[in-house]
């Protein structure tokens, strides 16, 4: 347990209203004393009035609040001083507390220090840094509750039955002359059935809830000058890619991230799919095609005054057998002319696909049906965030896929006939790997490495 109090800028460094300094350790209030003049008397759960200090001359007129240990966010004593939100004096006061015996706080440290005193467990941990990342509100209900404790508490019940079985097993090996029904073969292979469809349901919510944190990954593919630029540009609503009349202006993927009725988009716009002699655009081809493998959604692009080629017809193949979801549109509807656009519907018909979604960018025209066909792909109506239990974070659903493992091979020895002391064994892997997401037998290394990804002050 780390011993020296830290201290560190708790709000964005810019010209605001306030800016908070936060102090946490046993030397926090000798800190605060050294540095700050007060006619108050300064008692825990408590913010007075008075002025920053240094050598005789006054800083700034600040507010400072006072938590004793174990009533506070970290555990341990804690001082924050509110003073005025300009960048130089928040420098200015945080380089005092320092000179006067605080050490710089590492990223996250004070939410690592929390853990470690036991005012929140790791997933809980976890959900305070979602909750500072999150970008739409969905995202932000969800890491509430999880920094409420929904998750903490199902993992701990989880662990609890789980716990309760293997004490009855190691009782039973001990001492057989008791009869435990517990341990009866019938009753470790219901008990395992009930916890695995517990653990499968709440790994299924992962790939929803790592589209709401981390948002759907879409490609935008199609040939040269179907309008995929114009596209991502007013998706994104200003010109975020180069429009030009000529054929493989993009060269490379370029990437934005905007957010429609509070899903997230990670669109890439490609290099417009064609056999060239160009190497660096080639390159970019190459790309277009590989992101295939990296997506959730492809836009797929056509053009009403061109029509539909071989090269789009094996593409669009290709993404239907990859099972990836895909929308296809039909760009300049507004100079189509009507032989080419029926040859590509009929085309489109015959591999399956029956209704393009039709636009014009020009003239602003489809783009809201686009974007209503893309919510309703992934739309959220099925969860109740209100009341269900969602993951979001890929460790939590490595560690839940290794339980389900766990579960497999014990009840896998049962079937084989073997002692319950061995299935005993693989019991205990699923309690210890469940102990992981709430930090229960996590390493150091894991701890550090979660951490790490906190922001200074938090």
């Amino acid at each position: 347990m780390s011993t020296h109090t830290i201290a560190a800028i708790a709000t964005a460094l810019s010209n605001s209203g306030i800016s908070i300094i936060r102090i946490s350790g046993k030397e926090s209030l000798d800190i605060i004393n050294k540095i700050f003049k007060t006619s108050y008397n300064i008692t825990p759960n408590s913010i007075v009035y008075g002025k920053i200090i240094d050598n005789g001359t006054v800083l700034d007129n600040v507010l400072v609040s006072y938590f004793k240990a174990p009533h506070s966010y970290t555990g341990e004593d804690v001082c924050e001083i509110n003073c005025h939100g300009g960048n130089e004096i928040t420098r200015e006061i945080l380089e005092l507390v320092l000179e006067s015996g605080a050490t710089l706080a590492e990223p996250g440290e004070f939410s690592k220090r929390a853990f470690l005193n036991g005012k929140m467990d790791l997933s809980q941990a976890e959900a305070v840094i979602n909750l500072i990342n999150a970008k739409t509100r969905t995202e932000t209900k969800i890491a509430s509750k999880n920094l409420e404790g929904d998750l903490s508490r199902k993992i701990k019940e989880l662990r609890e039955e789980l716990i309760e079985l293997l004490a009855h097993i190691e009782v039973s090996v001990d001492y057989p002359e008791y009869d435990y029904d517990e341990v009866e073969n019938d009753n470790v292979i219901s008990l395992i059935d009930k916890k695995y469809f517990e653990i499968e349901k709440i790994l299924s919510t992962y790939d929803h809830g790592r589209i709401i944190k981390e948002g759907v990954n879409v490609a935008i593919l199609g040939k040269p000058n179907v309008g995929k630029s114009s596209l991502l540009n007013k998706l994104a609503n200003y010109n975020k890619a180069i429009v030009t009349d000529i054929p493989g202006t993009t060269r490379d993927i370029v990437e934005e991230t905007i957010n429609i009725e509070d899903i997230i988009l990670n669109i890439s716009d490609t290099a417009g799919i064609r056999d060239t002699e160009d190497i660096i655009e080639k390159i970019g081809v190459e790309k277009s095609l590989n992101i295939l493998d990296e997506v959730d959604l492809v836009i797929y692009m056509l053009n009403a005054e061109e029509g539909i080629k071989n090269e789009d017809i094996e593409l669009l193949s290709k993404i239907q057998n990859k099972g990836i979801k895909y929308i296809t549109v039909i760009n300049k509807m507004d100079k189509q002319e009507k032989s080419i656009f029926d040859t590509i519907l009929k085309e489109l018909s015959r591999i399956g696909i029956k209704s393009p979604v039709l636009v014009s960018i020009q003239e602003d025209e489809g783009i809201e049906k686009l974007k209503k066909v893309i919510v309703d792909m992934f739309n959220k109506n099925d969860f109740d965030f209100e009341h269900e239990l969602i993951i979001t974070n890929s460790r939590h659903k490595d560690l839940l896929k290794k339980s389900l493992k766990y579960l497999d091979e014990a009840k896998q020895e049962i079937k084989n006939g073997q002692p319950i002391d061995i299935v005993s064994i693989y019991v205990k892997k699923v309690a210890s790997t469940l102990g992981e997401i709430i930090g229960a037998n996590v390493s150091q290394d894991v701890v550090n490495k979660i951490f790490e990804k906190f922001c200074l002050g938090k």
